[in-house]
């Protein structure tokens, strides 16, 4: 029993030394050695200096100096020029970026930067915004502010790596002149793969696709998926396709509750590139399907009460031609 007391004893003896010690010990170390990161700052300003902004007490006309803009580690030299901002856009809130309420300067590729109001335009992965700056309804600059300042708050993150896959049930196929033998319906075609699928007579005619490839996300303007192309997945059977129509990707806005009846198509993406250039057009293995891709000149978001329509039109000729629909594949940002 003494043996045990005292060996607690000792322990709890060394056990307060290396307490009592262990700060005096710790400060030693941080004094004299290394801090982590270095204290010497003075130069890191300069080292990063991006093209500051200038404008004169009345006009539109912004001016920007040379200067660097870093963008993931990677600097682009700015060449000194002007701006001619848009008048009357007086909010440069959180709320008033994302409402496009404000001038946004920002850079995208090159030697110059650019301005716009969209936030979603700005925002794109690989741009890099530098200055907020409002504007008065008499048509004068009226404050700029940067970025690095915070003075927006809590700045969205942008993630350019966004996707989802559009069943094939989304979609749908209409006969003109010709006519459906067979669908449209949803067929199993192997293992793991299902396809809607619609088999015209022996009369030349067209079909019409319709796909719903409404993506989720926020109602607030600017947020949320923000689509930058969109791939179709199509395959025929039994005759080639004659041509294949351009394809053409609207927006359908609905009314809000207690509204009056209606819906609203607009046209979205701007100007389409796609991929390839020349349709496909031959003959595929059922379940096999080509790829077709429609990149946006302007990504857009989603509407709040809307939906996203895309629409392709393939030509048949004078014999039975299966079509085949594998699904849609949207890329886009995610903006938070």
């Amino acid at each position: 029993m003494k043996n045990i007391t005292s060996m607690k004893l000792k322990t709890a003896f060394l056990l307060l030394t290396a307490c009592c010690l262990l700060p005096t010990v710790l400060l030693g170390q941080g004094s004299a050695g290394p801090v982590l990161g270095g204290t010497n700052y003075s130069n890191l300003a300069s080292a990063f200096s991006d093209p500051s902004v200038t404008w004169a007490a009345t006009g539109l006309t912004l001016n920007y100096s040379a200067g660097l803009v870093y963008q993931n580690g990677s600097g682009s030299a700015i060449t000194a020029n002007t701006l001619t901002l848009t008048t009357n856009l007086p909010t440069c809130t959180q709320a008033g970026i994302q409402a496009g309420t404000c001038n946004i300067i920002y850079w995208s590729a090159g030697s110059s930067l650019a301005n716009t109001s969209s936030y979603a335009a700005a925002a794109v992965p690989g741009n890099r915004i530098l200055y907020y700056c409002t504007t008065s309804s008499s048509g004068n600059i009226s404050g700029c502010f940067a970025t690095e300042l915070d003075v927006n708050g809590a700045v969205p993150p942008t993630y350019g790596d966004a996707a989802f896959f559009v069943q094939p049930s989304a979609c749908f196929m209409t006969p003109t002149t010709t006519a459906f033998t067979s669908g449209p319906a949803l067929v199993r075609t192997s293992a793991n793969n299902q396809v809607l699928q619609a088999i015209t007579n022996t009369t030349a005619g067209t079909v019409s696709l319709t796909c719903d490839v409404t993506f989720g996300g926020r109602t607030t303007s600017g947020l949320g998926f923000q689509a930058t192309d969109i791939e179709l997945f199509y395959g025929v059977q039994g005759s080639a396709f004659s041509s294949i129509a351009a394809a053409t990707v609207a927006s359908v806005t609905f009314p809000t509750p207690g509204a009056s009846a209606g819906s609203t198509v607009t046209s979205v993406g701007t100007s389409y590139t796609v991929t390839p250039a020349s349709l496909q057009t031959a003959t595929t293995t059922s379940g096999n399907c080509y790829d077709e891709k429609v990149a946006f000149g302007t990504p857009f978001t989603y509407s709040n009460y809307g939906k996203v329509s895309f629409d392709q039109v393939f030509s048949t000729s004078a014999a039975a031609t299966t079509v085949q629909i594998c699904g849609v594949l949207v890329h886009g940002n995610w903006i938070q």
